[in-house]
C-alpha cells in the first residue's frame, strides 16, 4: 500500500517535471529577433555591458539600434542577451487595487461598525473610503512591466 502510494507521487512529480520543462521557451532562435517590429524597445547585453534602444534595423549579421547617443550597430557573434521591454499594467494594478481596498475596507468597518455604538453605518463608509485610498496607493505602486528574454545564444 505505501509502496504504491510513492509510485504515484514519484509519477506525478515526473509529470509535472516535464510539463514545467516543455513550458520553458528556448531563446536561442536568431529569427525571433528578426522578427521585432521597427522601433520595439529592446535591451541589448554584450561582453561591454547592457544598450537600451528602439529597434532600426535587424539582418543575419546583426542588429542596429537607436540610442540616446545615436545608432549603434551590434554583431550577432557579440550579442549575450536581446530583451524586449514588456507592456506595463499600472492602470489595471489600480483599479484592481482600488476594488480589492474598498471590499476589505468596506469589510472591516461593518464588522467594527455597531459595535462601537456610534452611529452605525458611518464605520462602514470611512473602512470603504480608507481601503479605497489605500488599495488604490498599492495598486498605483505595484511594479509593472519588465524585460522579456527573446534571444540567448
Amino acid at each position: 500500500m505505501l509502496n504504491t502510494a510513492l509510485t504515484n507521487h514519484f509519477a506525478a512529480a515526473v509529470f509535472l517535471l516535464t510539463v514545467t520543462a516543455t513550458a520553458q521557451t528556448y531563446t536561442g532562435n536568431w529569427n525571433t529577433v528578426k522578427t521585432l517590429a521597427a522601433a520595439t524597445e529592446v535591451r541589448v547585453t554584450t561582453a561591454d555591458g547592457k544598450t537600451r534602444g528602439r529597434v532600426d534595423n535587424i539582418s543575419d549579421e546583426g542588429l542596429t539600434l537607436r540610442t540616446a547617443t545615436g545608432q549603434k550597430m551590434f554583431a550577432r557573434q557579440d550579442l549575450k542577451v536581446v530583451s524586449v521591454h514588456k507592456q506595463g499594467h499600472r492602470l489595471r494594478n489600480t483599479f484592481i487595487g482600488f476594488g480589492a481596498g474598498t471590499a476589505v475596507g468596506l469589510g472591516i468597518g461593518y464588522a467594527n461598525d455597531c459595535n462601537t455604538g456610534f452611529l452605525c453605518g458611518l464605520g462602514t463608509a470611512v473602512g470603504g473610503v480608507i481601503g479605497a485610498l489605500g488599495g488604490t496607493i498599492i495598486g498605483v505602486a505595484w511594479p509593472t512591466g519588465g524585460w522579456r528574454e527573446v534571444y540567448r545564444p
